[in-house]
């Protein structure tokens, strides 16, 4: 009887052992497990050290989209952006000049349609490839003027003084040139066609009378 009792009481204890056991193992690979991967408090970055990264660094910079601005270092002087005003061109048809002095305008291929250009000074200026047709340039001073290249036609130049002007490969068609004075001009390959030359005086050697 007593030896009876004293196994059921061993085979007690073995079984309360066995079952502490286990539940102390089971704690201790679940403190274990958690020191192997560190969780993160709230608010709070988990760190690793270098050799801890076994992938290759990944690329994350995207690119701006389209039309976006990225302002430059500070550093990097910012150079602002100068409009070139170009003076070649100007779109000047139709102005009304009448005698003014206009010797120190740049007018290389300006726009001069129709311009009221009757007793201005335009001596020596550059006038190459302008566009002049139906212009009022009566009794202007042209003295010396570069007009090559320049269209011409139909303008009224009647009285204008012309002489040593370069009027090469300038297109004079139709233009009135009473009384003009063109001594010592440029007519190489000027065109003259239907152009008023009533009392025009001509570089020597040149008549169209």
């Amino acid at each position: 009887m007593y030896q009876q009792q004293r196994q059921s009481l061993l085979f007690t204890l073995s079984a309360i052992l066995t079952g502490a056991t286990l539940l102390a193992g089971i704690g201790i690979y679940a403190v274990l497990k958690s020191a192997e991967t560190p969780v993160a408090a709230p608010n709070q970055t988990i760190t690793t050290s270098e050799s801890d990264i076994t992938e290759a660094p990944v690329e994350t910079f995207v690119p701006p989209p389209a039309n976006t601005s990225i302002s430059p270092p500070e550093d990097t002087p910012v150079v602002p952006i100068q409009e070139q005003q170009n003076e070649l061109g100007k779109n000047l048809g139709g102005v009304h000049w009448k005698g003014k002095d206009l010797r120190a305008m740049k007018l290389r291929y300006a726009n001069l349609g129709g311009a009221i250009l009757a007793n201005a000074n335009l001596s020596g200026v550059d006038l190459s490839g302008a566009t002049l047709s139906g212009a009022n340039l009566a009794n202007a001073n042209l003295s010396g003027v570069n007009l090559s290249s320049a269209n011409l036609g139909g303008a009224t130049l009647n009285n204008a003084n012309l002489s040593n002007a370069n009027l090469s490969r300038a297109d004079l068609r139709g233009a009135n040139l009473n009384d003009a004075n063109l001594e010592g001009a440029t007519l190489r390959g000027t065109l003259l066609e239907g152009a008023r030359l009533n009392n025009t005086t001509m570089p020597k050697g040149v008549s169209f009378r």
